[in-house]
């Protein structure tokens, strides 16, 4: 039995957990809230902050852990592969690939350099002429270097207003600069793949489908799966394995975003783990690939079951996913639907609440907002009339009986 140490106690990590688990292993949480959803189910909880190594470094220390895990989040990577050099643990990827992983500086250099497709950029600190800027084509978007969850990101008008955005931008990150690009009027894709000995497997392209926001853009509502740009994956793929190179991947989960625009695809951005949007919950439906077993393997040094990437199936359209990242207006929740209502509805593979009866829903501005998530399956083609039906189903209510809840359409 070994112990694997799981960074972040989120809703997104409690499938690893249970996972782990169910393999004979110890789970040793570290997350800094006092009572996070991991929680309940792991053996240890050191309360300590994903984002500071040299704790997590000490906690792994004193578990006496045998691996380091974490997913669906992006700046824990790099504290993963921090403990796993200072304590040499196994690890899928080096510190300087989590490095280029999880810092936007790094990671647009090393795109750069490897000739990876992306919108036109610069950085921008605090003191810094609007000027500076001018080589960028307005309206821009505004993003900190090695933050998460869309927080700080804005789309300005022009870069006078990028400058005055500047102060709220960094206070969501460790760095004093931040990155400044061109906003490219596009569709949003994800790729989702698993590299081995260098080869990147393509497994699931998903539209990105995001809420309807002028300032705060980028803060997805839902995946749908096939993509509308299905027909563009080889496209797609070719550009993945150029990020690969550029992130220095030789093996494990690699996330991709891309833009799909009139002057082409670009690459927004990547990441060395498996997606936020439960994609650990709906790649083995569609592929028959079970990614969080091998990344499990991965965090604990062992080879894993790779068999299935030889004999991934051909897309069918009938073959569906949605996942709905569920949202609601403000307000204080009364009431809502049991989870284990939801649990029991046809074709859903999961779900989970980020909030409960009393708390209180703030106003959405990035995914901290998110009241929970859904993810339904079909081999029908049936879809549309399944998220018809959740939103039916699906109440949150306020003190005075009003359903809170944003309803969406599997198109949108």
């Amino acid at each position: 039995m070994a112990a694997l140490m799981l960074l972040g106690g989120s809703n997104g990590q409690l499938s690893a957990a249970r996972r782990i688990k169910a393999m004979g292993h110890q789970v040793i949480l570290a997350d800094y809230y006092k009572d996070p959803p991991v929680a309940a189910v792991c053996d240890a909880h050191a309360q300590v902050s994903t984002f500071d190594a040299e704790v997590c470094i000490q906690a792994a220390k004193e578990y006496g852990v045998n691996g380091v895990l974490t997913l669906g989040t992006d700046q824990p990577v790099y504290t993963a592969a921090l403990v796993s050099k200072a304590l040499g643990l196994p690890s899928p990827i080096t510190v300087e690939t989590a490095i280029k992983a999880t810092n936007k500086r790094a990671m647009k250099e090393a795109f750069l350099r490897c000739g990876v497709p992306c919108v036109p950029f610069a950085f921008l600190k605090e003191g810094q002429a609007p000027e500076t800027l001018s080589a960028l084509t307005a309206p821009l978007v505004v993003k900190p270097l090695d933050s998460q969850g869309q927080r700080g990101i804005f789309k300005v008008s022009s870069p006078e207003e990028a400058v005055s955005r500047l102060p709220e931008t960094l206070s969501f990150s460790r760095e004093k600069e931040a990155l400044a690009e061109s906003f490219y009027p596009s569709d949003e894709v994800t790729l989702s793949c698993f590299v081995w000995e260098g080869r990147v497997y393509p497994l699931t392209l998903t539209d990105r489908q995001l809420m309807d926001d002028p300032v705060h853009i980028g803060v997805c509502a839902a995946h749908r799966y096939p993509s509308i740009h299905a027909g563009r994956e080889k496209e797609i793929s070719k550009t993945a394995s150029l990020v690969a190179r550029a992130l220095g991947v030789t093996a494990g989960p690699l996330y991709i975003q891309f833009l799909v625009g009139k002057d082409g695809i670009l690459v927004n951005e990547a990441a060395c783990r498996i997606g936020g949007a439960f994609e650990d919950a709906f790649i083995p439906y569609v592929t028959g690939f079970d990614i969080l077993n091998a990344a499990i393997r991965l965090a604990l040094g062992e080879a894993p079951d790779l068999s299935a990437l030889d004999h991934l199936p051909p897309e069918s359209g009938s073959t569906q996913i949605s996942v709905q990242m569920l949202f609601c207006r403000p307000g204080q929740i009364a009431s809502m639907t049991p989870l284990e209502q939801v649990l029991k509805m046809p074709g859903m593979l999961t779900a989970g609440y980020n909030y409960g009866v009393g708390s209180t829903l703030p106003v959405l501005q990035n995914a901290t907002a998110r009241f929970g998530h859904c993810v339904l399956a079909t081999r029908q083609g049936d879809m549309a009339e399944k998220v018809k039906a959740l939103y039916r189903f699906l109440r949150v209510t306020d003190p005075t009986g009003n359903n809170l809840v944003i309803s969406r359409t599997y198109d949108g």
